[in-house]
């Protein structure tokens, strides 16, 4: 909480320019003032929660949104500015105070008028989606959105800790040269905790043509010589159109895209195993140009306070919602109560800053992202708390199926008091008696498989407790629940989704 002046009494430099002093007692024109900070105050944005990891960037939320740390400290310097003028000048602060004051209003009365127009706007609008990939599902019926994006974060990991070890020839079959140039140019600085805060896809291309070209934007944290940066860069990636996608487990980046053996390059750039110097996408997919737009030296911001946006907004709902819903095979209610689950439990891990034991809760991407969250609130001494955590709806808004996976998208509402503090308990971020309201979307998958077996893990039958350890104690693999059941795949602020 910002304290009052009369309470702070910060001094201010006098008016004859002999030292410092300190702030009066209110006098009759401090009345008026009064009134325009309370107004003032009212009109501010609130402080928001921090949302687990999402302000990768540094004070936005999954890709968007601004800190507001600096805020409160700029509007108290005014108030005080403010206040001096209107007790020492009271002619020139009086009609500045009447001004401030018409001024707050009019904004007062524009917002509510502009959040009572939202509110009755009808609850769905068109998805706004940048990139159709599904449609190479024509040409390719193993093409699947969620492998694909699991490929890229795999391959992205890879080739930038390859780059801080001066190895990125091992990735040529991935590569181009001019690819690896790009990514060269930045240094062979050790690379390491390369996390993917927000993943696009930007644009598609070629569906009419041999080759298909599509663009993804990333937007990372990565730590080089133990510095922290946040970078953004747009990957164009090629592949022919009409080849067959390889299953999930082979589509990680770590095998020879012709010959399927183990990823093993010699100098020149050729396979150990099958000879073949890949120039293209003719195998899988090849990553022809790398752009960085952005890279800033900046560590994890844990203690941002940021506005919350998009929460009133219309619910994003893809194109025949409803025909897909009806034609999809599902006990809505039994999928309601698991996402409710879900966000109870990942909540509880969150909170206690214990995220091994969700670990089968989350496809393997967004889980590092998150622990990498959760290890720098630990380097740092703080905790994340949502007291009083409840999700208030949840609502279905999209249906996919692909040769390997079901996923369905919700938006989910929730409310809690939302704070950060320090191990003494002290409260750096946010609110302990604020009621924070929000909303995201929320995208679980699970194998398309019949009559799963709850009992034992899917990479060797051995028997199995899903929930209570990420990783088989037979075979080693790692085990999410998405073999089994739903899981989230993907969290994104309503501010920025667009289906």
């Amino acid at each position: 909480m910002r304290p009052s002046p009369a309470a702070s009494r910060h001094p201010l430099p006098d008016k004859r320019g002999e030292g410092i002093r300190e702030i009066p007692s209110p006098r009759s024109g401090g009345a008026t003032f009064t009134i325009a900070l309370l107004f003032i105050a009212l009109a501010l944005p609130a402080l928001a929660r921090f949302s687990g990891g999402d302000s990768f960037s540094g004070g936005g939320s999954s890709g968007g949104g601004g800190g507001g740390d600096g805020w409160g400290e700029i509007v108290y310097l005014i108030i005080r500015f403010l206040w001096w003028l209107t007790l020492e000048h009271p002619a020139i602060g009086i009609p500045v105070d009447v001004v401030v004051i018409t001024m707050v209003i009019a904004v007062k009365r524009s917002k509510a008028k502009t959040e009572a127009t939202v509110l009755r706007v009808t609850t769905s609008k068109p998805a706004r989606r940048s990139a159709k990939l599904d449609a190479l599902r024509r040409f390719d019926p193993n093409f699947s959105e969620i492998t694909f994006a699991d490929f890229c974060y795999s391959l992205y990991a890879k080739v930038h800790i390859a780059r801080g070890a001066g190895e990125l020839m091992r990735y040529a079959p991935y590569l181009s040269a001019s690819a690896r140039k790009a990514l060269e140019v930045r240094g062979r600085n050790p690379v390491s905790a390369v996390i993917i805060g927000a993943f696009t896809t930007t644009g598609i291309a070629g569906l009419d043509t041999p080759t298909v070209t599509v663009s993804v934007e990333f937007q990372s944290n990565m730590t080089e010589n133990g510095v922290g940066w946040y970078v953004r860069e747009t990957w164009r990636l090629e592949r022919k159109r009409d080849i067959l996608s390889p299953p999930p487990e082979k589509a990680k980046a770590d095998h020879c895209p012709r010959c399927g053996g183990a990823l093993s390059t010699r100098a020149n750039g050729t396979c150990e195993y099958c000879g073949e110097r890949i120039v293209n996408g003719a195998f899988q997919w090849y990553v022809r140009a790398v752009t960085l737009t952005t890279r800033e030296n900046r560590g994890p911001l844990l203690t941002s306070n940021v506005p919350e946006a998009g929460t009133l907004s219309p619910t994003v709902l893809q194109p025949q919602f409803e025909t897909r819903r009806k034609n999809f095979d599902i006990d809505w209610n039994a999928f309601t109560n698991r996402v409710r689950e879900l966000a109870i439990e990942l909540q509880r891990a969150w909170t206690d800053r214990d995220w091994e034991r969700v670990r089968p809760l989350e496809t393997e991407p967004l889980f590092q992202m998150h622990r990498y969250w959760i290890d720098a609130y630990r380097a740092q001494k703080l905790r994340n708390v949502v007291d009083g955590f409840t999700v208030t709806r949840i609502e279905p808004v999209k249906i996919d199926s692909d040769a390997f996976y079901d996923a369905i998208t919700v938006r989910l509402w929730a409310e809690g008091r939302d704070y950060t503090c320090d191990e003494a308990g002290n409260v750096v971020a946010g609110s302990r008696d604020a009621l924070r309201q929000w909303s995201e979307y929320w995208t679980l998958i699970r194998a398309r498989m019949s009559a799963p077996d709850l009992t034992r893990c899917p990479n060797c039958a051995a028997p199995v407790r899903v929930g209570a350890t990420g990783v088989c104690e037979f075979c080693g693999g790692k085990i999410t629940a998405a073999a089994f059941d739903w899981v989230l795949s993907r969290v994104e602020q309503d501010e920025v989704y667009g289906g």
